[in-house]
């Protein structure tokens, strides 16, 4: 297979000669023909699907097997291979430790769960997220007293919190970290920004009062449609923020929940302005307006992006218990027919809490709403922190970027019992995958080597235009590399992917190369105590980059993302 064009940052690139230290014969690469097919064919993906199940009264079902649970992909059975059970914060499907251990009676109770019990896959990454676009301060602060208390009660070793808002754009308040203290310190510099829903409600004050005090049908469409247009493009601003977050987050492996603050966010924009028109001058043509600016299936793929990465939404409507406001007592002049009020109120409040219900549905999370205290729907979510059954099954080999739809059924479960998870997700190409995991690097600094990957920085050539030519060494010892034997060889296939982003936030393509490599079978033992390298020169601008590289053994599907801090000479 030819190698595909890669482009960098301004960007030229050449790709040096394999480098490995074997004999000539080990560096032959089989024929075209050869070489497609069977690696991409052995390539498999496990899709996990986390599962909580509770009864009645909203506490965990405990002690079910891998018997008790059924999945249909796409309304097919499939096969499941893996099944991970987690109880009060501790794994119960690995098995019992031994009856006869020995016991130290002056040891302490072992109170604390061992990070280490986790696999990677099984690790809790929590989000805390605010719209500060779409939230009123006060609503905001009064909710963080109650999620400082809720990290410091929920959070247990190996877990990890990030804080981060969106203010017309996203900012990372503070990134992973397992400093429960730290993170509470973010929330307090969060404390003291601008929420902008205050503002906007009193817009729609505005605006509802010149509805209803005019005689023009006119005049009333154009203050709705004002309002309306501002919210619809501040919602889809706020959209765009959370897509961001979740693109970040696609790569970094384990439980993602992302715990969405907010007063809500409009599912049609303006909705119930037009419906106060339409209740004025009995203009049914108001309500078509409004639905000009759904933005139902803006929510629809966001919540299928966030299936698709693994994301459960836990969202908070931090305006509390809502009151019937938009018709208030400093509107009681306005001549408004008996029962407008709570109408208009009632559209406006289902517009905003429905999008919040529906993406906690969809993707196995929780909706808290309609309450001033947020400590018991806290309570529920640290119960799906810690009390959940993971179920793994064999993805699909296709491919395409397909999205899936997924059911889980429990033949013999009680009637009372509910199931929550995520109802999809999408079978993302190799590509894919691998821009996600460089995207978690240059977001999160998210790095993982199993393949014993390593960067060397080489010289940096100075070159006419101001730019310069730099050389990168990527080295992965053979020894961590799968060896296929076939006839008289053993052959390996590993490809690179890499990228770059400079000080501005301007990122390179994602660049890909195949490493292949054919080591006759006298010479596999010597083989694998040496390296297989590539170097690659980039053209870059002087000033500070990140340099990112993925490494995937293609037979074994291991992977690699390790980066590097790059300064290149200032002139």
């Amino acid at each position: 297979m030819p190698n595909p064009p890669a482009r960098h940052l301004l960007l030229a690139l050449s790709m040096s000669a394999l480098v490995v230290s074997v004999d000539a014969a080990a560096q032959e690469t089989e024929s075209p023909e050869e070489e497609t097919g069977y690696f991409e064919e052995v390539a498999v993906d496990i899709v996990n699907v986390e599962v909580y199940v509770t009864d009645r009264e909203g506490n965990p079902v405990e002690g079910l097997t891998i018997d008790d649970f059924a999945v249909l992909e796409d309304g097919r059975p499939v096969e499941l291979l893996n099944f991970y059970a987690v109880s009060n914060g501790r794994p119960t499907s690995l098995g019992e430790p031994e009856d006869d251990r020995p016991v130290d009676p002056l040891a302490e109770p072992e109170d604390e769960l061992d990070e280490l019990a986790y696999p990677e896959e099984q690790r809790l990454n929590i989000i805390i997220y605010v719209d500060n676009l779409f939230i009123h301060p006060l609503d905001r602060n009064r909710v963080f007293s109650r999620l400082r208390g809720f990290l410091y009660d929920s959070m247990k070793p190996g877990d990890q919190v990030m804080i981060a808002s969106y203010d017309r754009s996203l900012h990372i308040r503070h990134p992973f970290t397992i400093d429960i203290d730290n993170a509470s310190l973010a929330l307090d510099e969060l404390e003291k920004m601008t929420g902008y829903a205050q503002t906007r409600e009193m817009e729609r004050a505005e605006a509802i009062a010149a509805i209803y005090e005019t005689d023009s049908l006119h005049r009333a469409l154009f203050e709705a449609k004002s309002f309306a247009e501002n919210t619809y493009h501040e919602a889809g601003q706020s959209l765009d923020g959370l897509r961001e977050m979740l693109d970040s987050l696609a790569g970094i492996p384990g439980r993602k929940m992302l715990i969405h603050v907010s007063d809500g966010l409009p599912a049609v924009p303006g909705q119930d302005l037009y419906q106060a028109v339409q209740q004025r001058f009995a203009d049914q043509s108001a309500l078509a307006e409004a639905i000009s600016r759904d933005l139902s299936q803006r929510y629809v793929h966001l919540i299928n992006e966030a299936n698709s990465s693994r994301i459960s939404f836990y969202t908070i409507d931090a305006a509390g218990l809502r009151t019937q406001s938009g018709m208030g007592a400093e509107n009681q002049a306005v001549n408004s027919p008996t029962g407008v009020s709570f109408a208009v109120d009632a559209i406006r409040t289902s517009n905003l809490q429905d999008t919040l219900i529906t993406m906690a549905d969809k993707t196995g999370g929780q909706a808290i709403f309609n309450t001033n205290d947020v400590s018991k729907g806290l309570e529920r979510v640290t119960r799906d922190f810690h009390n959940y059954y993971s179920l793994g099954y064999r993805a699909p080999i296709s491919k395409r970027g397909r999205y899936h739809d997924i059911e889980v059924r429990m033949p013999n479960k009680e009637k009372s019992w509910r199931i929550r998870h995520r109802e999809g997700y999408r079978d993302k190409p190799i590509e894919s995958q691998m821009e996600d995991m460089v995207a978690a690097f240059f977001v999160h600094g998210y790095q993982t080597n199993p393949l014993g990957a390593a960067i060397d920085m080489g010289p940096q050539s100075p070159l006419d235009d101001g730019n310069y030519d730099v050389a990168i060494r990527v080295r992965v010892p053979i020894g961590r590399i799968t060896l296929l034997p076939l006839g008289e060889f053993h052959q390996a296939q590993v490809r690179l992917y890499f990228s770059a982003i400079d000080e501005k936030g301007a990122k390179s393509p994602l660049g890909e190369m195949p490493l292949e490599l054919r080591i006759p079978n006298e010479s596999v033992e010597i083989a694998q105590q040496d390296e297989l390298a590539r170097v690659i020169n980039l053209t870059m601008k002087p000033g500070p980059h990140k340099f990112v590289v993925g490494v995937r053994d293609e037979i074994s599907e291991v992977r690699s993302v390790l980066g590097r801090f790059l300064m290149v000479a200032e002139k």
